[in-house]
């Protein structure tokens, strides 16, 4: 029979956020894919690794070529099901190849910490790359998470929707969540617009 692709959501940062079923995978696979800084921390030493990087395109062939006789995995950040490599392997491989492994998402952990469900909430990415309904659903009252990056900061986006017009709403940015220098700023959109805090892997949660 042949093997299937295992890709695992390995959760938001910290190893205590893996799930049981997660780590089962990772421990019986001969090849683990993903980025660097997950191969680091879930691959062992024994195991064939492959470094995703920007070709993609590569990285998929790579797997096509191995998992018919290695046990394989695909490592991915945080849940399966958001922003993620996943959703470009179910894309270009059958769907008979592939298990999905779910993990605990930033966003999921982020508004546990807030204490607040997030059934309502709209999730957007702005990590590597754009995404223009930020202000319509913030003006909407839509409570909003959005994932950022360098160019999309906390601050950067604070000031986009104060600028366009939004009342100063509560926001709420997670940074590194799970991890030992987890952060957690709680605040205005003002206050956020003028914080000279570095933000870094973060979840900014705008109306909750």
């Amino acid at each position: 029979m042949e093997n299937i692709i295992k890709v695992v959501g390995v959760g938001p940062g910290g190893p205590d956020y893996l799930t049981a079923a997660g780590a089962a995978a990772i421990q019986q696979a001969e090849v683990v894919v993903g980025g660097r800084r997950l191969l680091d921390q879930f691959a062992r030493p024994e195991q064939e690794t492959y470094a995703l990087a920007a070709n993609l395109d590569a990285a998929i062939e790579f797997i096509q070529q191995n998992y018919k006789h290695k046990r394989l995995v695909v490592l991915v950040s945080g849940d399966t099901g958001i922003y993620s490599f996943a959703a470009t392997l179910a894309e270009k491989l059958s769907p008979n190849c592939l298990e999905f492994i779910p993990g605990i998402s930033s966003v999921q952990l982020m508004f546990a910490r807030l204490k607040s469900p997030w059934q309502d909430a709209v999730v957007l990415s702005r990590h590597g790359r754009e995404d223009h309904r930020l202000v319509g659903m913030v003006k909407a009252g839509i409570t909003v998470a959005v994932l950022t990056d360098a160019k999309n900061s906390p601050q950067a986006l604070a000031k986009e929707v104060l600028a366009n017009g939004c009342h100063n709403l509560p926001v709420s940015v997670g940074c590194n969540l799970s991890c030992a220098n987890e952060t957690i700023f709680r605040g205005t959109l003002a206050a956020l617009a003028e914080s000279n805090q570095k933000f870094e892997n973060c979840v900014v949660v705008i109306g909750a």
